[in-house]
């Protein structure tokens, strides 16, 4: 279990060995003790253990939904919901959701490395440019997200920047990178390190590399309708 604190709030989040808090969900929370979530009607979209969602509401939201596309992360969840007591939050599988709602603020973690999708392995799956889950988020944003909206999501540098602001821009919203952080390259990524070298050689993945340590950027990045 790990936890965390939400304002006055102590947070216990249950893990399993598929569905964590990764560093860029903490990264996030950080941030996010900026945020009044006060009254506000929030969506925690990939919610997976349901960390973003659960911080919402002890802040207080006056409601917060979760949605992901795996069962497991949902059941997930529920649990870590009961665990901390909370009163305004409830989870959906994304494909059966039957929601009539409109929300102030939408919150994100997506998969955002770039690989194809492959079963059991779809949380952090984002196809070859790591960024197929940021096009479902804008899509959903587009129909689910209030005219004076604000969206928090997370993406990492191994994945395409540039497309994902295009693909921002054609679907009406900004894109502004508002805060960044390094960290290690984890072992598992030499699955997909042909991808991130072929991506590089175009301009659409990008890394550090100091003395011999492979780092990614992970960009925190705040969207709003062009309108506003």
């Amino acid at each position: 279990m790990k936890k965390f604190s939400a304002g006055l709030q102590e947070l216990g989040i249950l893990e399993n060995d598929k569905i964590r808090v990764t560093r860029y969900s903490e990264f996030l929370l950080l941030y996010l003790e900026n945020i009044d979530f006060k009254n506000e009607k929030i969506c925690d979209f990939g919610c997976g253990t349901g960390v973003l969602g659960i911080y919402a509401d002890k802040r207080g939201a006056k409601q917060v939904t979760g949605l992901d596309i795996d069962p497991a992360a949902i059941e997930l969840s529920k649990e870590n919901i009961i665990l901390n007591n909370c009163s305004n939050f409830e989870t959906h599988l994304i494909q059966t959701a039957d929601l009539d709602q409109k929300y102030d603020l939408i919150l994100s973690n997506p998969a955002s490395l770039p690989t194809p999708k492959s079963e059991g392995k779809e949380f952090f799956s984002g196809g070859i440019y790591g960024i197929d889950m940021i096009e479902d988020l804008f899509d959903f944003c587009q129909t689910d997200l209030e005219q004076g909206g604000q969206i928090f999501f997370l993406q990492t540098s191994l994945s395409s920047v540039n497309k994902a602001a295009n693909y921002a821009h054609e679907k009406g919203f900004s894109y502004k990178i508002i805060g960044v952080f390094q960290t290690e390259i984890r072992d598992h990524y030499h699955e997909f390190w042909h991808r991130v070298e072929k991506n590089r050689s175009t301009g659409d993945a990008h890394f550090v590399e100091i003395k011999g340590v492979y780092s990614e950027i992970v960009y925190l990045v705040e969207a709003k309708h062009l309108s506003q």
